[in-house]
């Protein structure tokens, strides 16, 4: 598991990958914020569906769902994959970073142990749907 590190440039970052109660999940950096992702297997009820259709608590609510996700160097494809990002109201961004005056020491930083808690709630909210 790699620390999740701020920066005003845009870079994809696999922070952490595993599986937890039986689903994929994939924590990026951004470089402007970190995100999540799970892959949804196409025996679940919220494969193939649209973020807006799925019904999963988490934070700033689900703002991805597509067949592909990019990882950098490796991508994955032909699966479908839901998401989320600490990019929101309250949450810190790379991109503060780059003026002084705009930059509020009160926003979020995200760690990515606190990701992976968020992830593993929502692994068990998809296998409480199942």
């Amino acid at each position: 598991m790699k620390q999740m590190k701020y920066n005003t440039k845009r870079i994809i970052e696999v922070l952490d990958s595993g599986t937890c109660f039986g689903y994929n999940y994939y924590i990026l950096n951004l470089g402007t914020h970190p995100t999540a992702y799970v892959e949804i297997p196409k025996y679940h009820k919220f494969y193939r569906k649209h973020y807006d259709e799925i019904s999963i608590d988490v934070h700033g609510g689900l703002t991805y769902s597509k067949d592909k996700l990019f990882l950098g160097k490796e991508n994955k494809e032909n699966s479908w994959f839901i998401g989320w990002d600490y990019a929101h109201l309250g949450d810190f961004s790379g991109f503060e970073m780059l003026f002084s005056n705009f930059s509020n020491n009160e926003d979020k930083k995200w760690t990515t142990e606190e990701i992976q808690a968020d992830v593993f709630d929502v692994c068990k909210q998809l296998k409480e749907w199942r």
